[in-house]
């Protein structure tokens, strides 16, 4: 943190969402109890879930639908989500991850809460579809980075929802904008970026200095963050256990367990994977000088010349050509110079791209 006006990029970059695919016996029933806590019954599967203990606290959540949905329960929603999709390998909707800059939660859960509750009204507004959000605290036994991973869950409709006469949920058209192969990227990133100006705004509601940028791009005059690698659910509980063992060894004075050979090679892999994305971006940066400096030595070694005359009068505008004056064609000095004018911005050209793809192939590489 720094003070003055100073931006520091944030590490809350986390937003990853995806279709809930019953291929992959999945349901959106079991979501819908994961991010909540609520124990529901899945009818489709005769089979009741719940949210196991330890896993951090849910701290709020609210299901945000259409007008007339104030009643709606989560078992009536996601159980008529399940029913609604009839095909075997169907998507009954999509589940969302993000992360949350803990600035917005550690002094209270009010700015966090309104940030979540009015990205899914604009989701229910652009696409007319029903969701349930929760927040949840970072897991109880976290420490250092990971006892700041406030987040959000998200669990929506992969159909329209209006509320009948009687306020209970209708399924309508499936949202075909979020599936289809090429609008949908566009669309995920609209949600990014209405979820990035909504949690800098708050950011800057509680006087905090760091700043959300879902792009990667450097924000203000700090520090530009460069992401990582996602650990994943097995990665995490491999991390919790050592780190637990490791604080009962220092407390009990014992000595201190070894580190599992496969924390030891994801902390390697993690390491060199953010110093590769440092060189790759310095790479990218000298990239586009070279480019810079292409269009550079175009513009001045390209200066435009008089077309050459062949000998015939030239007229201005509003004179005859009878009364014009005659022009001399250019002599062979001249042409010589405008030819190696052209070669010389050709030779430039050639060099600098040249420059470019070794740039590129060194990246690749790099990979």
């Amino acid at each position: 943190m720094t003070t003055g006006t100073t931006q520091i990029a944030s590490k809350a970059v986390h937003y990853k969402t995806q279709p809930i695919a019953r291929r992959k016996d999945q349901s959106a029933v079991y979501y819908a109890a994961y991010i909540t806590g609520e124990p529901l019954y899945d009818v489709r599967r005769d089979k009741t879930f719940w949210r196991k203990d330890g896993q951090g606290d849910v701290l709020h959540w609210e299901v945000v639908g259409p007008d007339g949905s104030r009643d709606w329960t989560l078992a009536e929603l996601w159980n008529g989500a399940e029913g609604a999709a009839k095909k075997i390998n169907e998507r009954p909707g999509r589940q969302t991850v993000i992360a949350l800059p803990h600035e917005l939660c550690e002094g209270g859960h009010e700015a966090a809460q309104r940030v979540a509750r009015g990205h899914c009204l604009w989701l229910r507004d652009q696409y007319g579809i029903a969701s349930t959000w929760a927040l949840h605290a970072p897991n109880p036994e976290a420490y250092g980075e990971g006892a700041k991973n406030w987040h959000i869950h998200i669990v929506e409709t992969d159909r329209r929802m209006t509320a009948s006469g009687s306020g209970r949920p209708v399924f309508g058209a499936k949202v075909r904008e979020l599936t289809d192969a090429k609008q949908g990227k566009v669309e995920i990133e609209r949600r990014r970026k209405d979820w990035e100006k909504r949690v800098n705004a708050e950011l800057v509601r509680v006087g905090a200095a760091t700043r959300v940028n879902l792009g990667r791009k450097p924000q203000g005059n700090g520090p530009d963050y460069i992401p990582g690698v996602h650990r994943g659910p097995k990665v995490n509980a491999m991390l919790r256990k050592h780190q637990a063992a490791t604080r009962a060894a220092m407390i009990s004075g014992r000595a201190l367990p070894p580190t599992p050979k496969r924390v030891a090679s994801y902390l390697a892999y993690a390491a060199a994977r953010k110093t590769a994305n440092a060189a790759h971006r310095a790479i990218w940066q000298a990239t586009g000088r070279a480019v810079s400096q292409i269009a550079t030595a175009s513009v001045q070694f390209s200066e435009p010349t008089s077309p050459p005359n062949t000998g015939k009068n030239r007229a201005e505008p509003g004179q005859s050509k009878d009364t014009a004056t005659p022009i001399a064609p250019p002599s062979d000095v001249t042409q010589d110079e405008e030819q190696a004018h052209k070669r010389d911005a050709r030779d430039w050209e050639r060099f600098w791209e040249q420059e470019a793809r070794k740039a590129l192939s060194q990246r690749q590489r790099g990979r």
